[in-house]
């Protein structure tokens, strides 16, 4: 008999693409994950994956044992759930730093609601993740999703600077600004094509960590910064300036799932006919 864990290393293996992935999506070394896959393919008498320096890429019996494994391992923790209610089922979600999660508080208060039983862990990578709340253009291929919001980018200035005065910020003014760089945004090459196209020099002071300090860097006058329009403070004593572009640069906001319970997946259904 086939044992869970293999299958599971497996599967991680599949859908990540790589075993550095996998064992990082597992929580183990790497040497765990090709074990488990050579102890399957040594069982089944097959080549699951064809090996190269560009990674994995499974073969056609990888396919068809996939397909059985998402199966098996979905029935084996409905299992579990129905014959030992106690025994809590633990959900890891992924939430990308520069997304405003507290504007999502309906969506985590349907999740935890969905059942019981279900606890959601919080993780630093997306390969660890069955949920996601992530921008719509960084899904990974294994995921499903459903969008949620779009957001433009806002210029965000103190009172006093002199261009809370023009009805219109294009591109070109910024060429004398100094900017606090937002390096966790995942539109930030996005930003500098477009300078690099338009031919416009950036003077950068200094880098933030979330956008909540930028904010409170802006007020301290030590420059100014590009942020989602759901980080606008209406009590901040800023500015938020719109930023005329040709074609507009927006946050789309999605939440990508994957092997998820039954009951869950109903939650995300529902989710999806709200937003």
């Amino acid at each position: 008999m086939i044992e869970v864990k293999p299958l599971y290393y497996f599967v991680a293996a599949y859908e990540e693409g790589s075993v550095t992935a996998a064992a990082s999506r597992c929580f183990i070394a790497q040497p765990s994950i090709t074990h488990a896959i050579k102890s399957l393919e040594t069982r089944l008498g097959a080549t699951l994956f064809e090996r190269s320096k560009q990674g994995i890429k499974p073969t056609s019996e990888g396919k068809k044992l996939y397909k059985l494994a998402v199966d098996f391992l979905l029935q084996n923790q409905q299992i579990e759930s129905a014959f030992m209610p106690d025994n809590r089922v633990e959900i890891s979600i992924y939430i990308q730093s520069d997304i405003n999660i507290e504007r999502y508080q309906e969506i985590f208060d349907l999740l935890r609601g969905s059942s019981s039983f279900i606890d959601l862990v919080i993780v630093n990578q997306i390969e660890q993740a069955q949920l996601a709340i992530i921008d719509e253009d960084s899904v990974p291929a294994q995921f499903q999703f459903k969008l949620l919001s779009q957001e433009e980018y806002k210029l965000v200035v103190r009172p006093d600077h002199p261009l809370t005065k023009q009805k219109v910020v294009t591109l070109n003014d910024f060429e004398t600004l100094t900017f606090i760089a937002r390096p966790y945004c995942t539109n930030q090459k996005a930003f500098e094509r477009l300078i690099n196209e338009n031919k416009i020099t950036i003077t950068y002071k200094g880098k933030a960590i979330h956008d909540l300090q930028v904010q409170a860097l802006v007020k301290l006058g030590v420059g100014v910064a590009l942020i989602p329009e759901s980080y606008i403070q209406q009590e901040s004593g800023l500015k938020y300036l719109s930023i005329s572009f040709k074609v507009p640069i927006k946050l789309s906001t999605a939440l990508a799932y994957r092997h998820l319970p039954k009951e869950m997946m109903e939650t995300i259904k529902r989710i999806g006919r709200l937003y």
